[in-house]
């Protein structure tokens, strides 16, 4: 396998079909085998990064993919998955990996057996628009200081000037816990991270009190984009359009 993975993610606040009917057959398609995946993730969604307090039923779904290349995406885009994300509400999105970060306390080094890849990438400049995707399960018992930690940070993500819109997904509640985040440019991303209070603070404590026993992190670099993300503007209107095979 060379350079980096091709990731796409779709989501949707009302999938067509219903969300029960949308992942059962979600998994039936990716599991017949698509040409060209490396790798794929089928959730529900909330709003969780950008609200004080996240849904405790998420109603949304969201499909999150790597590639080979953007060619196989829209292949399978065209074929078994168009049923999909053939539906009005889809926010769709195209990136590339440049970095990939397990955490030193990980269990695993995968995301469901998907073990990200961003060789090849060259990195963020400051002044480039970055995708954070955030992938930890939590250890029995740490779940509500998870909740009440993530209250200060979705405050500060919702209020911050970088901020281009988010959702926090899960295909195994409720210890399984992705966020996925949209930033008008990489050194706003850095400072909501590390700027003492919010994020910085809810990090440090995970970190030290080991409350999780999976994370992975993931840096991207949208690609192309389409549909908004729990914002009234689109997250990137410099970019073109994902590309879904004409939907």
């Amino acid at each position: 396998m060379s350079g980096p993975d091709f990731v796409t993610v779709d989501v949707f606040e009302r999938p067509p079909g219903g969300r029960i009917r949308w992942r059962r057959d979600l998994k039936r398609a990716i599991g017949g085998g698509i040409p060209g995946l490396r790798g794929a993730s089928v959730n529900l969604a909330n709003d969780g990064t950008r609200s004080l307090v996240p849904h405790v039923v998420p109603g949304g779904t969201a499909l999150v993919a790597a590639w080979e290349s953007a060619e196989a995406a829209e292949a399978a885009f065209a074929g078994p998955l168009r049923r999909a994300i053939d539906g009005p509400g889809r926010f769709s999105l195209d990136t590339e990996l440049v970095r990939v970060k397990v955490d030193s306390e990980s269990e695993v080094d995968t995301w469901h057996g998907w073990r990200p890849s961003a060789e090849g990438a060259a990195p963020l400049a400051d002044g480039e628009p970055m995708v954070a995707i955030v992938h930890g399960i939590l250890r029995r018992g740490r779940l509500l200081e998870f909740v009440r930690n993530n209250v200060h940070a979705a405050s500060r993500a919702a209020h911050h000037p970088g901020h281009r819109g988010s959702v926090d997904i899960s295909s195994q509640l409720p210890y399984e816990h992705t966020s996925i985040s949209l930033w008008k440019t990489y050194a706003l991303a850095q400072d909501f991270a590390y700027k003492k209070g919010g994020h910085a603070s809810a990090m440090t404590h995970a970190l030290k009190q080991k409350t999780h026993r999976v994370g992975v992190f993931l840096q991207a670099r949208p690609l192309a984009a389409s549909g908004t993300l729990g914002l009234d503007q689109p997250p990137y209107p410099q970019l073109p359009a994902a590309r879904r095979a004409g939907l």
